[in-house]
């Protein structure tokens, strides 16, 4: 077996390796006791948003009858790593990113990823399972973007372009793990960057991708094709007191010190352990940790005023505060002396850079005058940077005051116009949530009698397309949201199993977590309530759609083109942004309405992506193969009532559904007594 020690690859990918292995050397943590732990023995697996129910639910797996659901069990970085072979994780700053890309690139040149599984927590409830590698033979090439490059251009300034012969890799028993850090700093060309990247990798047999980035930024960027992207998690409590005994033999559950919610991210960790902090804000953190550094006030302020320039790239020196996070923080408090214009000036020109800057900053003015004229500069302007200075000034405003209302009317901009990035919007939707959502979540959309095509031959469960007739009906211009299935919960009292369904910022998002009796319990009690109400006649019912009905509702009149051509509710090429699809990068719900430009052609949102919709109509009891098959027909498939092991078709993707999946006509299909984060509806009213 071919070891890194052996890599016939020449002297630039030697030197590659040397560099890599050195990394493990490099200082990471500093200690209450003035010493220093190094990556190799400081570093803390980082877990990702994505967990071991997401994966089992990617098929809609069998779920027990009315189970309880299971705390979440996240896999970790170097799993996702292992199990994709193009992949970017994306991260706020001080989150880890580099970190966690050097510690691999370093175990890799040694070889240390052969050792033996290490036992990981994957959540503060006690689980713990092994963390394994289990590929042979893989080599870093780690990069650092600096600026708008090329990946050709990259890997000439290593030298290591030459080393890509694939017969030669496969002769040698060597795959080759492309790394590239910090891809944000590719700016407007980072997405051209990523693209290139993924494209190399599917190329080369041999080559695999991790490419890692600032959340901020990289989150709005298209993800190319056979590319995923997952989140990096805040440190869960466990770890850090594992950490801490491990390292200094601290007892932090004793000594509660940081294991507050700010202590979450790695380097506001590092800085709570040291300056002996709870960690619950990241100023708290911030103030301690320079007070041990500095000693006075004015030394304390000479070393603000220096992060901030370093942080504005009027300082080149690498060695000072050379972690992201600390500058910002540094800054933040530097800036509490400043003018509001000379505050929000950096953030106009690099906003997802100074955005936490200026938080920090919000947090220390703390709603007095100087918060009020920190607000009015942000809201200065026009386009864009007044839509980013409002989302930001969201975090200084009070309830009381005047600016409040202004600002809501940006933000409502920014949801319903689809502006900035999806991130964005959904940062957004979440202070609307808390504010009070000013949309009519409750919408209905008129759909026409009409004959239109029904179905596809891009799937097998879906075919053949045919014409399918149906009469008049309104359906939901959302799915239900958390805060209407929330009302009916409130009401009757019934079981709702989802862990945010009451969150007062999820309170626009869909409810999910529900089964196909909840959602066919929900549309009997709001019959009830809007006959009561008059918002629909005596002769009208609320239900859940049928398939023909929701396939209306999704693509309208679009015919079918062939067996190569996927219809979405916008047309029929795919769109980036259009939907909270895998491709979105969420791998979770958001607010209902983010993706404008993803409407059906009656106006409906979020038809493909974001929730999985129940319908009225049966599947059978193979979740592999439907029983009822298409044409569609009356052959008893609309029964309402039919044993627990029949499945009920689900209908648009979900979240963490794929282009192929998320669209107009792939049919999904779970048990009436199932339920899922990934799973919800929404309703129609018709004539009964």
């Amino acid at each position: 077996m071919t070891t890194p020690n052996e890599t016939p690859l020449g002297p630039a990918f030697d030197a590659i390796l040397a560099e890599a292995k050195a990394f493990g050397h490099s200082p990471l943590l500093g200690l209450p006791d003035g010493s220093v732990a190094d990556l190799a023995t400081g570093y803390i697996p980082l877990l990702v948003n994505f967990t071991f129910e997401d994966k089992a639910a990617k098929g809609l797996r069998k779920l027990k009858d009315q189970a309880e659901p299971e705390p979440a069990v996240y896999f970790t970085a170097l799993e996702m790593v292992r199990d994709n072979p193009a992949i970017i994780l994306t991260g706020e700053t001080g989150s880890g990113k580099t970190s966690f890309a050097r510690s691999l690139a370093s175990r890799l040149a040694i070889g240390a990823l052969a050792l033996s599984p290490q036992a990981v927590p994957r959540n503060d409830l006690g689980a713990v399972h092994d963390e394994r590698w289990d590929l042979d033979n893989v080599v870093p090439i780690y990069m650092t973007v600096t600026g708008p490059q090329t990946l050709d251009a990259l890997l000439e300034q290593t030298g290591t372009r030459e080393v890509f012969d694939d017969q030669a890799l496969v002769d040698a028993g060597i795959t080759i793990l492309i790394i590239l850090d910090a891809i944000e700093a590719a700016g407007d060309q980072g997405p051209r960057l990523l693209a290139e990247a993924v494209a190399f990798q599917k190329a080369h047999s041999r080559v695999r991708l991790l490419a890692l980035g600032e959340i901020s930024t990289v989150k709005s960027w298209p993800l190319p094709a056979d590319c995923v992207r997952y989140d990096l998690l805040p440190l869960l409590k466990t770890q850090r007191v594992e950490a801490a005994a491990r390292l200094a033999g601290l007892d932090l559950a004793r000594s509660n010190v940081a294991l507050g919610a700010a202590a979450g991210n790695p380097a506001q960790f590092a800085m709570a352990m040291s300056a002996g902090d709870a960690g619950e804000t990241a100023e708290a953190i911030t103030d301690g940790w320079v007070a041990r550094i500095a000693g006075d006030d004015k030394t304390a302020g000479l070393l603000c005023g220096l992060a901030f320039d370093a942080l504005a790239g009027e300082s080149d020196d690498p060695a000072l505060f050379p972690v992201t996070r600390v500058r910002q923080l540094l800054a933040a408090r530097h800036l509490t002396s400043q003018s509001a214009d000379e505050a929000v000036l950096p953030f106009q020109k690099h906003p997802a850079l100074w955005a936490p800057v200026l938080r920090g900053l919000a947090k220390r003015l703390s709603g007095g005058e100087a918060a009020d004229r920190l607000i009015e500069a942000l809201l200065a302007g026009e386009g864009e940077d007044v839509l980013r200075g409002a989302l930001l000034a969201a975090d200084l405003v009070t309830e009381a005051s005047p600016l409040r209302e202004r600002i809501a009317a940006h933000l409502l901009a920014i949801v319903t116009d689809g502006a900035l990035s999806a991130p964005q919007r959904e940062q957004a939707a979440r202070i609307l949530s808390r504010w009070g959502d000013p949309r009519d979540l409750q919408a209905l959309a008129d759909i026409p009698a009409g004959t239109f095509t029904f179905g596809s031959n891009t799937h097998p469960n879906s075919a053949p397309p045919h014409a399918v007739t149906v009469g008049p009906f309104k359906i939901g211009i959302y799915p239900v949201t958390n805060r209407d299935y929330g009302a009916f919960i409130e009401e009757t009292n019934r079981l709702w199993r989802s862990p945010d369904g009451f969150a007062e910022d999820r309170r626009n998002a869909p409810a999910t977590d529900l089964t196909w009796r909840d959602a066919r319990a929900y549309c009997d009690w709001l019959t009830e309530r809007w006959r009561a109400e008059g918002r629909i006649a005596a002769d009208e019912t609320v239900r859940l759609p049928t398939e023909p009905e929701w396939e209306r509702a999704a693509r309208g009149d679009q015919p079918d083109k062939g067996p190569e051509t996927i219809v979405y509710p916008w047309g029929a090429e795919w769109q980036d942004d259009a939907s909270n699809s895998e491709e979105a990068g969420f791998n979770t719900t958001c607010a209902v309405g983010l993706f404008p430009k993803g409407k059906s052609p009656y106006g409906c949102y979020d038809m493909a992506g974001q929730v999985w919709e129940w319908a009225t109509t049966l599947w059978g009891d193979d979740m592999a193969t439907p029983h009822y098959k298409y044409p569609y027909a009356d052959d008893g498939r609309e029964a309402p009532d039919a044993g627990p092991s029949i499945r009920r078709v689900l209908r648009g993707g979900c979240f963490s559904s794929g282009k192929l999946k998320a669209c107009c006509t792939y049919r999904g299909s779970l048990e009436p007594d199932g339920f899922w984060r990934g799973n919800g509806f929404r309703i129609v009213v018709a004539r009964s």
